[in-house]
C-alpha cells in the first residue's frame, strides 16, 4: 500500500512500513547513516541519520522511525545538519589512530562522511591515549580504539553467521565490544569468517595481512614458495 508524504517540500510516496531513512533513499533523498546497514536489523545507534518532522520537537533517528500519512520531513533543514555534524564530531573525538596508517584509508565510512559534513576542527578535546590492547589472530585484527559502537559486526556475528562471538560489553562511557570473558576472537567460538570485518565501517576490524610473512618467504632461498587458488575453500567460508 502506497502512502503519500512530503519530504523537503516536495510530494512524495513510500511504501506501508517502510522507515523514513527507506522512503527518502527511494525518493532519491540522501541521509548519511554508520550504524544501518541492509543485511542487517534495525539499531538506530550512530544517530547520523537525524531528520526533522513537522509536529515533533525532537530529531528523529530516520532508520528507526516509520512513515506515517501525510508527514512531512526535512532531512536538510539547519537543525539537521547541526545535529548529524555533532554527532559525527563525538564520534571522531573518540575516535583513536591515523588515518594514513589505517587498513581502512580512503574506503572508511567514517571517514567519507567528515569529508561529506566538511569537519575541520573538532570542537571536542580529543581523546589521544589508547584504551584497549589489539586483538590479532591469525585472520582478524580488532582494534577497539576505533570503534564507533554502531554494532554492526555484533549483529553480524549473530544474525549472519549465528556465532554470538562478539557482544556490547558494559554501560556508559566503558562500553565496548568485546568477547567473552574477554578472551579475544582467538580464544573462543569464533570461526574468523571474516563477516564482521566486511561490515565494519572503520577500521576496528580488519583483514590480518599475510604480506609481509609471505615476502619473507620469497626472499629465503632455502623455501620454494608455490601460490595456490582454493576456490572451495573460499566459497565455503563466503555461505
Amino acid at each position: 500500500m502506497s502512502v503519500k508524504i512530503n519530504i523537503n517540500g516536495l510530494e512524495a510516496h513510500a511504501r506501508e512500513g517502510q522507515t523514513i531513512l527507506e522512503a527518502a533513499r527511494d525518493n532519491g533523498y540522501h541521509i548519511p547513516t554508520l550504524c544501518h546497514h541492509e543485511d542487517l536489523c534495525i539499531a538506530g545507534n550512530c544517530r547520523v541519520c537525524l531528520v526533522e518532522v513537522e509536529g515533533d520537537h525532537r530529531l528523529q533517528a530516520s532508520c528507526v522511525m516509520p512513515v506515517m500519512p501525510q508527514m512531512k520531513i526535512k532531512t536538510n533543514s539547519a537543525k539537521v545538519v547541526r545535529a548529524r555534524k555533532q554527532a559525527v564530531e563525538l564520534l571522531l573525538a573518540e575516535h583513536v589512530g591515523e588515518c594514513y596508517t589505517c587498513a581502512r584509508n580512503n574506503d572508511c565510512e567514517l571517514q567519507d562522511i567528515s569529508y561529506e559534513m566538511n569537519i575541520i576542527d573538532l570542537p571536542f578535546e580529543k581523546r589521544k591515549e589508547s584504551r584497549y590492547e589489539k586483538d590479532i589472530t591469525t585472520a582478524i585484527i580488532r582494534d577497539n580504539d576505533k570503534c564507533i559502537l554502531c554494532g554492526r559486526c555484533v549483529r553480524t556475528c549473530e544474525e549472519l553467521q549465528n556465532v554470538n562471538a562478539l557482544k556490547s560489553v558494559a554501560k556508559g562511557h566503558y562500553t565496548h565490544i568485546g568477547t567473552f570473558f574477554e578472551e579475544g576472537l582467538g580464544g573462543i567460538a569464533c570461526t574468523l569468517c571474516g563477516q564482521c570485518v566486511n561490515r565494519c565501517p572503520t577500521g576496528a576490524l580488519s583483514e590480518n595481512s599475510p604480506i609481509d610473512a609471505i615476502w619473507k618467504d620469497i626472499q629465503n632461498p632455502n623455501k620454494h614458495v608455490v601460490v595456490q587458488t582454493a576456490p572451495a575453500i573460499r566459497a565455503s567460508i563466503g555461505e
